[in-house]
């Protein structure tokens, strides 16, 4: 079967002025040789450290950035490299959720206004069943028919966050890019938000690429993971699988890095250092100055994504050498 989406070799840098340099411009690579594939109807969750390049390529994949090279791949048509007009029909198939609700919509416009748009663009329908669109949406996502009339100012952020993803929805996508869709939303506000979206999902059939930094919420929503660290994806696995024994010390290190209930437990062996500048990366493995497993050939070789099982890839030298003893996620 044809998954839905697939990247290969997807490389996006970017341009950055040196003040101390008169001439030129660094290069910084933010996604680097990005190998993903995801099925249709399922969610893959993108962790990562702030930084390390989640949204990059997510605006990447839905044609907001144009890549330096490589090919994204939907539903069996390559579509990186297509003009705007050619895009235009995926629009409708491909939509993202942003991280801040209140930034994605235009405060200029009513709710009602913000929903009606993309049947402006994309249908022919009349102003009644444009209407009906709306009420239909509102009510998908928990509002009512009152909120029609008010402004993204008069709501709250899980409010908003609700209408953009009433947005997201309006032309019946077949993929969503979730970009941090509740990281700044309040605990009880996040749990109503997951499973509003776990809801819509089994109600019309959805795929999920969901970009989080939080581990729990990555464990409770998504069926596969993967772990992107400076630009590259350097482990994919189901959840079950990661949770139970990640196969890359970075993943070993995010795993430690989560809260523990239990306070009898000593303190656990967090990587050391700092993530190096995507600048200037290390040599070799790009996470080898961190890495209490790293050997000489860490320092000199970049190990490549290959398949550890049937079901999983690891960009490691040492993959499958971790010891996890003490660790246990949140969930």
């Amino acid at each position: 079967m044809v998954p839905l989406l697939q990247t290969e070799k997807l490389c996006k840098s970017f341009r950055v002025k040196n003040r101390y340099r008169s001439v030129g411009a660094a290069l910084l690579p933010a996604v680097v040789d990005v190998d993903l594939t995801i099925a249709r109807g399922r969610t893959l969750g993108l962790v990562g450290e702030s930084g390390c390049g989640k949204s990059t390529l997510g605006k990447t994949i839905m044609g907001l950035l144009q890549p330096d090279s490589g090919r994204v791949t939907f539903d069996g048509t390559t579509i990186s490299g297509l003009s705007a007009r050619q895009m235009r029909p995926f629009r409708q198939q491909m939509q993202m959720v942003f991280q801040d609700p209140y930034a994605s919509l235009n405060p200029r416009l009513t709710v009602f206004a913000t929903l009606a748009e993309p049947f402006k663009i994309h249908t022919n329908l009349g102003a009644a069943a444009i209407a009906d669109k709306v009420m239909e949406l509102l009510d998908c996502v928990g509002l009512t028919a009152q909120h029609a009339r008010r402004y993204p100012h008069e709501f709250s952020g899980g409010q908003r966050q609700r209408i953009g993803i009433a947005r997201a929805l309006a032309l019946t996508p077949r993929l969503i890019i979730a970009d941090e869709p509740v990281s700044a939303l309040d605990l009880s506000i996040q749990a109503q938000i997951i499973n509003l979206m776990q809801d819509l999902q089994q109600r019309f059939n959805l795929t999920y690429l969901f970009i989080s930094h939080d581990l729990c919420v990555v464990e409770h929503l998504c069926d596969e993971i993967a772990v992107m660290y400076l630009g590259r994806i350097v482990e994919q696995a189901p959840v079950d699988d990661f949770f139970r024994q990640p196969l890359h010390p970075y993943g070993e290190m995010l795993l430690q890095a989560l809260p523990l209930a239990d306070p009898t437990i000593r303190q656990r062996n967090i990587a050391r250092g700092e993530v190096p500048s995507a600048l200037q990366p290390p040599a070799g493995c790009p996470f080898h100055p961190r890495c209490p497993y790293a050997s000489a050939i860490c320092a000199e070789q970049l190990p490549p994504l290959t398949a550890a099982s049937a079901i999983r890839r690891v960009a490691c030298h040492h993959a499958g050498q971790l010891n996890l003893d003490g660790i246990t996620t949140a969930g």
